[in-house]
């Protein structure tokens, strides 16, 4: 077989020494661009791994569960109401896409359940509590990555988030008052500034990494609910368009990555000031 192979090379060698000598022309494509054919036959994998690690490191999918807990939300309104907030929970899918990993542009489609509860009227006032249904929501927005110094990364966050659900029940005093032309709609605006660092805890058979962040928010809303009583068809019952009592907030948050090529982030997040909150979540990079 050796001898076999032997003799093909050499035939080969020499139709190629023949045709440099005699031959007067020869041809100039075969393939013309340098960079063509893209494949090798021996590199194959090699150049498809390749292709694919140059496509993830400019655009990456990600795919992420949120589950929000609202404890508290403090409302302003106008003078004839006091004591108003909100609570709920919000469950949301998040698809996003991470562009040189600067830009994450994404949007947000999930569930809503909701309360909203104040007084209204002189005096004491009537205490009033709506309890919404479980609601479409949707939402968008961008993450920008703005830049990072001694390993400490500085991040934009902008974004919607609005909900529409039917009204469950509404109470005045306890007492339920129907639901005539019942509404419950909120929308919600926010802009954070966010730092974070990544730090490595080694364990016995692998290391975990995690992301601390914290940072500022500005966040407003626009909570609209209101309803008639049915035994006092006279009776009117609104927010009148309430927003947030306090506009600015803190963040703090951790993100936990099994290892440091894992798919897979566990997320942990808590809100104070402009409202008492806790987000559970996980990501997934497809």
């Amino acid at each position: 077989m050796k001898k076999y192979c032997f003799l093909v090379l050499s035939i080969a060698i020499s139709i190629g020494c023949i045709t440099a000598k005699y031959g007067f022309a020869a041809t100039v494509g075969n393939a013309l661009d340098l960079d063509l054919p893209q494949a090798s036959a021996l590199l194959r994998q090699d150049i498809v791994e390749n292709t694919l690690d140059e496509c993830e490191q400019a655009v990456k999918i990600k795919a992420s569960f949120d589950l929000e807990f609202v404890f508290d939300k403090d409302l302003h309104v106008n003078s004839d109401l006091r004591g108003a907030e909100m609570e709920g929970q919000w469950h949301m899918v998040k698809l996003g896409m991470t562009i040189f990993n600067r830009f994450e542009p994404y949007v947000k489609v999930g569930t809503s359940n909701l309360k909203a509860r104040w007084k209204q009227g002189v005096g004491d006032g009537q205490k009033i509590d709506v309890d919404a249904d479980s609601g479409f929501a949707w939402g968008g927005g961008l993450k920008v990555n703005i830049l990072e110094f001694w390993g400490i990364r500085l991040t934009g966050d902008a974004q919607y988030r609005t909900t529409d659900p039917d009204v469950k029940e509404a109470t005045v005093d306890s007492i339920s008052a129907g639901d005539n032309g019942a509404k419950f709609e909120v929308e919600e605006q926010q802009i954070s500034l966010l730092l974070s660092k990544k730090f490595e805890i080694p364990l016995k058979l692998q290391s975990i990494y995690v992301v601390p962040y914290a940072g500022v928010t500005y966040a407003d809303s626009n909570v609209d609910v209101s309803f008639t009583n049915a035994a006092i068809p006279s009776s009117d019952y609104s927010l009148f368009d309430a927003n947030n009592k306090k506009l600015y907030g803190f963040v703090f948050g951790l993100d936990i990555m099994p290892r440091l090529n894992s798919a897979f982030i566990y997320s942990l997040e808590f809100r104070l000031v402009d409202e008492v909150a806790l987000s559970l979540g996980g990501t997934m990079k497809f």
